[in-house]
């Protein structure tokens, strides 16, 4: 529960308590509670907001993982007390299989959510961390659904790009340019664990082989 959902669920409730007394009393304190209402609604349509984002987010992640339990966006406060530097990360329990929902950090939900939030022309040319912000998503869902090794996640990742992006909002073209960015500027720079000479056109990690397209 985030700190936002605390403050709804404390506005709302002090609302009640005032109402419920001036019931009581005969002396309702409609200004009191007409200043509480302002913030009430606002915190409550944002809140609404955030949940509609991070649902939208967990369908892309179940396009490519679908028996999983989706994602986590880390809310403002726990970024101060996770441990994990990571844009994303999913925990593993004793038998390799994921533990949970894959935990995607503040910044790169935010991210998303921009991406989500831009126009059709915006989401044919988005920032570039945006571009990362939903490959993080893709790679994390491709450990959702059991792959460990980075550089064989990476390599999958980078081939259902296009599908999270289109679930994303982003029309076909858009989502194939997406993907062809990722692979041209960003995944050369990644660190070598997550690189691996299969991983190119026709290459033996290509899941299509012979179609001239990539990734």
């Amino acid at each position: 529960m985030g700190l936002r959902t605390v403050l709804v669920v404390a506005l709302a409730g002090w609302a009640g308590w005032l109402l419920f007394r001036g019931l009581g009393t005969r002396q309702v304190p409609w200004v009191g509670l007409a200043l509480l209402a302002v913030p009430l609604l606002w915190l409550g349509a944002t809140e609404r907001q955030w949940f509609d984002a991070e649902n939208v987010i967990g369908r892309g992640a179940r396009t490519v993982a679908p028996a999983s339990a989706g994602v986590h966006c880390q809310r403002l406060g726990e970024t101060f007390t996770s441990a994990a530097a990571d844009l994303g990360h999913v925990r593993w329990d004793a038998t390799g299989a994921a533990d949970g929902p894959a935990v995607l950090s503040y910044e790169t939900c935010q991210r998303l959510r921009a991406y989500l939030e831009s126009s059709p022309d915006e989401r044919a040319d988005p920032p570039e961390d945006q571009v990362v912000a939903v490959h993080v998503l893709t790679h994390e869902a491709v450990h959702l659904a059991g792959e460990q090794v980075e550089a064989r996640t990476e390599c999958r990742a980078l081939q259902r790009d296009p599908l999270v992006a289109r679930t994303l909002g982003a029309t076909p073209a858009a989502a194939r340019t997406l993907a062809e960015r990722y692979a041209r500027s960003v995944y050369p720079r990644l660190p070598a664990s997550y690189r691996a000479p299969e991983c190119r056109t026709d290459g033996p990690w290509d899941e299509t082989p012979g179609d001239g397209v990539w990734p």
